[in-house]
């Protein structure tokens, strides 16, 4: 890894079961998000993805791949989070400004915090939207 390679750190979430995945995404998109973008902006987060992942879809492909790899697990929450950031300390940043706190204020109330999952590591690219591979040796 270059020291100059942005960082990935990502975060699964599933919601409280009292909410339907579409609130739940609707929560995040409409109500979460407006308020954590000037919180992430200010602190230098690179970009931002919300990765949707519907019941209706992780059980189709449950049910298609399934039957070629029997023994892989499956996925089961409602979303998948990916932050690209400079570094480590900027988590720490984002997580310490009092106006994190105000964007996540009700995240107790639709998310079901004892099950998130996160990582931290970096991403290489070797197939672009372009057709193009790269990163690959000649």
């Amino acid at each position: 890894m270059a020291d100059n390679q942005p960082l990935k750190y990502t975060v699964t979430h599933y919601r409280q079961k009292q909410h339907t995945h579409e609130a739940f995404i609707n929560w995040i998109v409409d109500v979460h998000l407006p308020t954590a973008m000037p919180v992430l902006k200010k602190h230098g987060v690179l970009e931002y993805s919300l990765f949707v992942t519907p019941a209706a879809l992780n059980g189709a492909l449950k049910e298609e791949v399934g039957k070629f790899r029997p023994t892989w697990d499956f996925a089961d929450f409602d979303c998948f989070i990916e932050y690209t950031i400079p570094d480590m300390q900027t988590i720490k940043n984002v997580m310490g400004d009092p106006d994190w706190a105000v964007a996540i204020k009700d995240q107790d109330d639709w998310v079901d915090m004892e099950r998130a999952l996160v990582s931290l590591g970096y991403c290489t690219p070797y197939l672009l939207k372009t057709g193009e591979v790269v990163n690959l040796k000649k």
